[in-house]
């Protein structure tokens, strides 16, 4: 049996490169960047490369919805307050699940000891680290309604 899962690296489920955008980015430009990189996620950094924040997709569409004319003139480092979705690089899966709880997002930014963004760690990572099967488990039988007991 394998040990707790949640007690694994964040490092070694997170999806890397992340890409990052400036502080002084626009919300036009995030949505370029989400576009064209087919991403739900971007981290925001300062003008030293520390990572300040995450920047959601559904961020981006709402900052659209609410203010469609100051779409190319607000910046994404204006949405950037606190709790501030960011885990170290040593990080357990645990601990960066209940910093997306505690930030009320699917995912968190890795960072180095510098505070430069190293990958992502989102929902999905967390849900396909917890379906891997174990080594020595035997498959189980699923229907729409889930697994057969």
């Amino acid at each position: 049996m394998r040990g707790d899962t949640r007690d694994v690296v964040v490092t070694t489920v997170m999806s890397h490169p992340v890409l990052a955008l400036s502080t002084s980015a626009f919300f036009s430009d995030a949505l370029h960047a989400l576009v064209t990189h087919g991403l739900r996620h971007l981290a925001v950094v300062d003008d030293t490369g520390r990572c300040v924040g995450l920047l959601a997709d559904r961020t981006v569409a709402a900052e659209w919805a609410g203010r469609p004319m100051a779409f190319v003139r607000r910046t994404v480092g204006s949405v950037c307050g606190d709790p501030r979705p960011i885990v170290d690089r040593r990080a357990s899966v645990a601990a960066a699940a209940r910093m997306m709880r505690r930030c009320g997002t699917d995912a968190v930014i890795v960072v180095d000891p510098d505070g430069r963004p190293l990958g992502i760690l989102t929902g999905g990572d967390v849900i396909a680290l917890l379906a891997k099967p174990e080594p020595d488990a035997k498959p189980e039988r699923e229907t729409a309604q889930g697994p057969r007991r």
